[in-house]
C-alpha cells in the first residue's frame, strides 16, 4: 500500500454542543494553516463520538470516522490511525491550536536525532511550567507533561512494530503513562521539540473526549481505577 501523505493526524473528537463543535473546527483550522501544503503533507482523521458528525467539509484531506462507542482514548487512537498509512502519526485531542510549521519542525529534529521514533510538540501554556522554554533545543525525556505532551504525541508508523497497539485497558486516565513506559521498556527514545509549538487548551479536559459518563463505576474504571491496572502492570 503506498504512502500518500506524510503525516496522519488522528484527532479524537466529540461534537455534542457548539462549543465543541467550534474546538474541532479550530483545531482543524489551525492544523491546516499551519504548513504551506498541508494537503499534500496531511492525511487528517477524525474519530467522532457525535452520531451524524462530520468534518469533510473543512478540507479535502479530511475524514471523518464514527467513534468505535463505548469511549476508551487508546481505543479510539488505535481505531483512527488504522484508517491511515503514512510514515508519520499524529496521537491529537481536539482542543489544540497547531502553530506556524510545527511539523516541519518535528521533521528537522527527527533528521538531527536519526535515533529517536517518538516526539511532541512544546505548548506555551504548560511547559514553561515546568521551567522548559519554547526555542530551547531538542529535550529528551519521558516525564508527562514535561517531554512527552499526551495531548499530541507524533510518532514515527513503525513505532507500533516495535510497543504493538496503544493498551486499551486505559480508557482516560494513565494513556500518557502507560505509553511513556513503553516506549522506556522498548528502548523507543523520545524528545519534547522546544521548536514546534502546539497549544493545548488545558481547560476543556474531560468536556470534549468522552460522552458524560453518569455511571459512578464506569467513571472510577475510566480514572484512578486505571492505577491498579498501571501499577501491575508495570510493577511499581
Amino acid at each position: 500500500m503506498m504512502q500518500d501523505k506524510k503525516l496522519d493526524v488522528v484527532i479524537i473528537s466529540y461534537a455534542k454542543d457548539d462549543y465543541c463543535k467550534d474546538l474541532t473546527t479550530n483545531c482543524i483550522i489551525s492544523l491546516m494553516s499551519s504548513e504551506d501544503n498541508p494537503g499534500d503533507l496531511f492525511n487528517v482523521i477524525v474519530v467522532e463520538s457525535e452520531p451524524g458528525i462530520t468534518w469533510e467539509h473543512l478540507a479535502e484531506n479530511v475524514k471523518t470516522y464514527p467513534a468505535p462507542l463505548p469511549y476508551g482514548y487508546h481505543k479510539f487512537l488505535n481505531f483512527g490511525r488504522k484508517k491511515g498509512n503514512s510514515e508519520w502519526v499524529a496521537l491529537c485531542n481536539n482542543d489544540l491550536e497547531f502553530k506556524r510549521n510545527w511539523f516541519t519542525n518535528i521533521l528537522e529534529a527527527s533528521e538531527q536525532l536519526p535515533n529517536f521514533m517518538s516526539f511532541s510538540p512544546l505548548c506555551p501554556m504548560t511547559q514553561p511550567l515546568y521551567g522548559i522554554n519554547q526555542d530551547t533545543g531538542l529535550i529528551e525525556g519521558y516525564d508527562i507533561r514535561k517531554q512527552i505532551s499526551g495531548w499530541c504525541i507524533v510518532h514515527k508508523r513503525e513505532i507500533y512494530n516495535i510497543i504493538g497497539d496503544l493498551d486499551e485497558r486505559f480508557s482516560h486516565w494513565f494513556c500518557d503513562n502507560d505509553y511513556a513506559m513503553e516506549i522506556i521498556a522498548n528502548g523507543v527514545k523520545h524528545a519534547l521539540v522546544t521548536k514546534s509549538i502546539v497549544e493545548h487548551h488545558d481547560n476543556n479536559i474531560g468536556k470534549t473526549t468522552e460522552r458524560v459518563v453518569k455511571d459512578y463505576d464506569l467513571m472510577y474504571k475510566m480514572t484512578s481505577g486505571s492505577y491498579p491496572i498501571f501499577k501491575e502492570k508495570w510493577n511499581l
